[in-house]
């Protein structure tokens, strides 16, 4: 009657291995079912040296007294040709074991061998390692288990069970990257826009309810407004710029843009209570000549039929303002009218300038502030908060995500993201990434690493080099460019 031996490869960890979950074997010589369970298997590949671990659970072992067992783990190539045997455990019962020692393991297995007694109907577990000189045709063979069970050292009745493929290496467990610590840094923002406030004719009294200045107001005012709401945000300057349209003399606008600016920036003053020095002084452009040049360039040549010739007018230097409005109103009187008409009121308008600072955040406040308000921290605040997730995490990810859509041309940032990438495998994102990486010692490797990954060989050595010139440790990225290449 045939009994079986059944061993179980359980909880296979290693990037190197394609592994069996189960294994059967059939032993005619017990007389009873035997099994044992293979857990924890790993094959590790250094530049030199192949190492087998794994742990041999022995637990529904039965081993007569008087007989032994032999495992011998066996790498064997593909086609046959070659095979490296490995260490022998031997498990032997108590009368075996006791002849062992009287007179010595079987020569079939006394030069390496570990020789174990099996404690029948009770928990052992006996822990595997052994490691041989690393061949080149190991990178595609098969890990096997030579398993003499009739313990007589007859290996033409051994029988073999596959354990595991030993793979090429995986080029993504070869390399090494470095992520980068961001400086700390000054939270300075700032934001700019045109507001097209309308004065009366001539004058520059800030009227908010004249017109359509109430709405033009709100885009200076509603920005203000959360800002002061916003314990976190401090307002550091705010400045305003006149601008008035190229009709009537220069000096004239020259003064009607600058008291029409300080009439705004006074109406703030009195809005917000600032300190004083947060409102810097008013400036002005008298007449505002570079935007009525974009104006006539954007046009279409049918409403300008000289629109050429203005162009020439604008851009005369031998010319001064007043000049150049005359000349253009006197020879191109039509279009004069309609760029009074359609184009002159775009011109009068009044740029603002709000720069402003982020308060600085502990880890504990910050880690709060991300959740609805994460453009209030700085990239090192950021990656403080990555830093308290699992490194690799869905939420440690979307943290330096973030790092990036806030501060899209950091160096840091963009590596520390690109990393990430390259841990994905989206070499596509990684590249564009490390376009605005900079050129910091960790930007190269990480480049350098994307060469390996794309087999550009060459490339990823220069860029090697390079990186290694500014200080930093690359031997394990040559290392990978060894091993992928033999």
């Amino acid at each position: 009657m045939k009994r079986h031996l059944i061993i179980f490869v359980l909880a296979v960890v290693s990037t190197m291995v394609a592994a069996q979950e189960t294994i059967r074997l059939t032993d005619n010589s017990q007389g009873s079912d035997s099994q044992i369970s293979v857990k924890n298997l790993q094959v590790a590949r250094t530049a030199d040296k192949t190492i087998v671990t794994m742990d041999f659970v022995l637990d529904s072992l039965q081993v007569p007294s008087n007989r032994y067992r032999a495992f011998t783990p066996v790498i064997k190539s593909k086609d046959g040709r070659h095979q490296q045997r490995l260490k022998t455990l031997i498990v032997s019962g108590r009368r075996q074991n006791i002849v062992f020692e009287r007179d010595g393991i079987d020569p079939l297995y006394a030069a390496n061998c570990d020789n174990v007694r099996r404690q029948n109907g009770q928990p052992q577990t006996y822990s595997y390692t052994d490691g041989v000189a690393s061949a080149d045709w190991f990178r595609q063979a098969d890990l096997v288990v030579d398993c003499d069970l009739c313990g007589c050292g007859d290996l033409m009745k051994n029988q073999q069970a596959f354990l595991a493929s030993l793979l090429p290496p995986d080029p993504y467990e070869l390399v090494a990257l470095t992520d980068v610590v961001p400086a700390p840094q000054k939270k300075e923002r700032s934001l700019h826009g045109s507001a097209y406030i309308t004065f009366v004719v001539d004058r520059w009294e800030m009227k908010p309810d004249y017109m359509d200045n109430r709405r033009e107001l709100r885009k200076i005012t509603d920005t203000l407004d959360v800002m002061a709401a916003d314990a976190n945000v401090s307002v550091r300057q705010i400045k305003i710029h006149g601008y008035a349209s190229p009709e009537s003399p220069y000096e004239h606008n020259r003064m009607l843009a600058t008291n029409r600016a300080k009439s705004l920036t006074d109406w703030l003053k009195q809005q917000y209570k600032l300190p004083d020095q947060v409102f810097a002084p008013a400036e002005a452009t008298p007449e505002n000549w570079d935007g009525l040049r974009r104006a006539v360039e954007a046009m279409d040549q049918t409403l300008l039929p000289h629109k050429q010739e203005i162009l020439d007018i604008i851009d005369d230097p031998t010319l001064s303002p007043d000049p150049k409005e005359w000349r253009i109103k006197i020879r191109y009187q039509d279009e004069y009218r309609y760029l009074l008409r359609e184009v002159y009121p775009g011109l009068r308008r009044s740029d603002y300038d709000i720069s402003f600072n982020f308060s600085d955040f502990t880890l504990e406040q910050a880690k709060q502030v991300y959740k609805t308000r994460p453009y209030q921290l700085s990239v090192r605040e950021l990656w403080d908060v990555a830093q308290t997730m699992p490194a690799g995490s869905l939420e440690y990810n979307k943290v330096l995500q973030t790092a990036v859509n806030i501060y899209p041309d950091d160096p840091a940032a963009n590596l520390n993201l690109a990393n990430v990438a390259i841990r994905q495998k989206d070499l596509l994102k990684a590249e564009t990434l490390l376009d605005k990486a900079g050129d910091s010692a960790e930007a190269l490797q990480s480049r350098a690493v994307v060469a390996i990954l794309q087999e550009k060989y060459d490339v990823a050595a220069a860029l090697l080099d390079q990186a290694q010139q500014k200080g930093i440790d690359v031997s394990k990225n040559r290392e990978a460019i060894k091993e992928l290449t033999k």
